[in-house]
């Protein structure tokens, strides 16, 4: 009955409401257009920072070596980073591309990219596959070519003072658009460009049939094992740590002979163990202390640290773990029994064998030996022989064990053209990375540069919009702080003029037995009418508003973008807001109207 009461009230001064509705709304209508224009510009921004995978991507600025270690620690200390690839040097980056349909050609750079790759995928193209490429739209350009059509990709290297071309085919298979890079780009896979990279330095590919020097893998030891017939006297053993690239050289014991070296030589030698530090022993460091012992009747044989393998013979027998070390056949006759020859000797079309003990479980004949050492795995095929070896060990000739040792400190890689072990490539020069968000973009780059090294990021501008909401932010609660107080104001006076103007009506109401609680609600369902029809109003204004500014700005908006917007959830809270202030504000009438006294009433009649 009150609210009937109130609306009743309202329609009947529809002038004076009128006015206060328009006053109200008035009020309202350019906050909801500041707020608009605050909410959908600093929006698009964000989407644009957001959506636009340049401003997450880190790109360092120097070039340096990082292994691939330092990239699977990367990914797994920060899973902010969402991708991350290898770059190799700029200088190997540089290929003619070459469109067989109309003989066009433009020097383009390669950059590598793998699954998960933001730009790519965030753009509207796909990862493409080893013999294919996704072009920027100015390298597309250049050599008219579009999605499906087949280039000749050409590189060129001196060797011996003669200029010498390698050339392989790609599929275009996408096309970036013109606002993700105006540089002449091709995005290929990381092995390729590490094929253009190795031709151009002078080495085979056989992947693409280019011939080269092999990067063949070599032995590596971490010590050596010197047989003498006497003790050494100690200028002797201060000499062997002279120029030999070992750092130090002590007698060791029958028992520490068998647990180190895995052997035991005849009593009448003397056995001696030179190690190194840090870095690995090479074939001159174990010529070097041959050279020193020269006379002396002494026995030199390359020393490693037992590595760790396991032995398959098929896929369906269960591998056998097994510690491998290294044989000698210069000190194999100076045990009591001796290895066997075939342990040493390689014929053509052989493969290298693997002396297992007598008593293992893995039969004579070919096998597959794997290692692993840290991120780093490896695969060969050996023979398997069976005999004099202490259990859980296994013997290799220096040579093949020395290099599969070289994994400890390099990749190494079984090809199996050339049935050989090959070099992997120990580091790159650079990186392309992306932070999962704009806001992991600052941790990351502090991350990286207290590393030492130094990078290029997005920051600033990521700042500037982070800043620029802060700073609309402020204004426009300032603006709004303002038009609260007046809104209040004018509603507050006016209800407030509304009860003592009505004070006669209100006291005989409360004379025919209204109750004094339902009286105050009077001035309070006045109010939440009149900023109901402001809210209603202000809201209409808005959006015409808004859709005049959308429009007037469409050429600078990209599709679903607004430069003035507010969503269902901002109506819901400024409705609730406005209600709010509209109690508020009729508070002050309602306190008046409990003063109201039923017996004025009388007087007046």
């Amino acid at each position: 009955m009150i609210l009937r009461l109130a609306l009743k009230d309202i329609l009947h001064d529809w002038l004076l409401s009128i006015c206060l509705v328009l006053a109200i709304a008035s009020i309202i209508a350019p906050l909801l257009i500041l707020f608009g224009l605050k909410f959908g510009t600093i929006q698009t921004l964000q989407s644009r920072l957001i959506q636009d995978p340049k401003n997450r991507e880190i790109r360092p600025m120097t070039a340096k070596s990082f292994n691939r270690d330092w990239f699977d620690s990367l990914r797994k200390i920060h899973p902010q980073i969402s991708f991350v690839v290898p770059m190799t040097r700029q200088i190997s980056t540089s290929i003619t591309a070459i469109n067989p349909a109309n003989d066009a050609n433009e020097q383009l750079s390669l950059m590598a990219t793998a699954a998960g790759d933001p730009l790519l995928l965030e753009n509207g193209a796909t990862i493409p596959g080893h013999a294919a490429c996704v072009l920027t739209e100015a390298a597309a350009q250049a050599l008219n070519v579009a999605i499906g059509d087949e280039l000749l990709f050409s590189t060129r290297r001196i060797i011996g003072g003669k200029y010498e071309n390698g050339e392989f085919s790609v599929l275009v298979s996408g096309i970036l658009e013109g606002r993700v890079s105006s540089l002449k780009t091709a995005f290929v896979r990381l092995d390729v460009i590490e094929a253009v990279e190795d031709y151009k330095d002078g080495r085979a590919v056989p992947a693409y049939g280019w011939e080269g020097e092999m990067p063949a893998a070599y032995p590596v030891f971490e010590g050596a094992a010197v047989l003498t017939p006497g003790p050494l006297s100690k200028l002797d053993e201060v000499l062997l740590t002279n120029n030999t690239g070992f750092t130090q050289v002590k007698m060791i014991g029958s028992e520490q002979a068998v647990a180190t070296l895995g052997y035991a030589p005849r009593p009448e030698w003397t056995v001696y163990l030179a190690t190194v530090k840090q870095r690995a022993a090479m074939d001159e460091s174990i010529q070097a202390i041959r050279n020193k012992l020269r006379g002396k009747g002494a026995m030199v044989a390359p020393w490693m640290e037992p590595l760790e393998i396991s032995l398959q013979s098929s896929p369906q027998s269960p591998p056998v773990a097994l510690h491998l070390l290294a044989a000698s056949e210069e000190i194999s006759v100076a045990i009591p029994s001796p290895m066997p020859q075939r342990l040493f000797e390689r014929e053509k079309d052989q493969r290298q064998a693997i002396l297992v003990p007598s008593d293992s479980a893995l039969g004579e004949g070919d096998a597959i030996l794997s290692l692993k050492v840290e991120d780093r795995e490896l695969s060969v095929p050996v023979t398997v022989i069976k005999g004099n070896a202490a259990p859980s060990l296994a013997y290799a000739s220096a040579v093949f064990a020395g290099t599969l040792n070289l994994l400890r400190y390099r990749n190494v890689k079984y090809d199996e053209k050339m049935d050989s072990l090959l070099l992997s490539r120990r580091g790159y020069a650079g990186f392309r990375l992306y932070t999962a968000t704009i806001d992991d973009v600052e941790g990351i780059q502090q991350k990286l540069e207290s590393e030492g090294i130094p990078v290029h990021t997005e920051k600033e501008r990521i700042g500037e919009v982070r800043r620029l909401d802060n700073y609309m932010g402020l204004i426009f609660w300032l603006i709004a702080a303002v038009g609260v107080i007046g809104g209040i104001s004018a509603l507050t006076a006016s209800l407030y003029a509304s009860v003592e103007r009505k004070r006669k009506e209100l006291n005989v109401l409360r004379l025919l037995g209204l109750l004094k609680r339902e009286i105050v609600l009077f001035p309070v369902f006045q109010g939440l009418l009149l900023s109901g029809g402001a809210l209603v109003l202000a809201g209409t204004i808005f959006v015409v508003v808004s859709r005049v500014i959308n429009h007037l700005f469409r050429t600078h908006l990209r599709t679903a973008e607004s430069l003035c917007t507010l969503s269902f959830g901002h109506f819901m809270l400024l409705t609730a807001g406005v209600f709010f202030l509209s109690v508020v504000s009729a508070t002050f009438a309602a306190l008046q109207a409990t003063r109201l006294d039923p017996a004025e009433a009388l007087r007046d009649e």
